[in-house]
């Protein structure tokens, strides 16, 4: 199977936590799935530059009261991440983990998302979301 992974975030969060939120849940991906990652890549002078993602990994914008039914409807995936307030406002992970703790999953708040497997399955979810600007 082909992997086809997706982040979607709340396109009305400033562009900096944006690009945060994606780079979270970017090395997450990256840690769960090694294999997306290519081999590091030596330049012409021998500088060897670290591998970087193999696969295309488009930027999604949504409104973030959709995203909590984005996620849902991912839940049959092979891979969905998120991103939710409680990441936010913890200060640090053990923080994180006793708020995620603290409540059941509809009552967490994603604030970012990414949702990962065969393609046909993620354009249903997200097809028609354009790309975050």
């Amino acid at each position: 199977m082909t992997l086809k992974p997706v982040l979607i975030l709340d396109e009305t969060l400033p562009v900096g936590l944006k690009a945060n939120f994606a780079a979270v849940l970017g090395m997450s991906l990256g840690q769960l799935r090694p294999d997306l990652v290519g081999a590091p890549t030596p330049t012409q002078d021998g500088v060897a530059l670290a591998g970087i993602t193999t696969v295309a990994l488009p930027v999604l914008g949504a409104p973030g009261a959709a995203l909590p039914a984005l996620f849902a409807a991912a839940a049959e995936l092979p891979l969905r991440l998120a991103y939710l307030r409680a990441a936010f406002e913890a200060r640090d992970y053990a923080d994180y983990t006793a708020r995620i703790a603290a409540a059941p999953l509809p009552e967490h708040a994603p604030q970012a998302i990414l949702l990962a497997g065969p393609r046909k399955a993620v354009d249903r979810i997200c097809g028609r979301l354009p790309l975050l600007r």
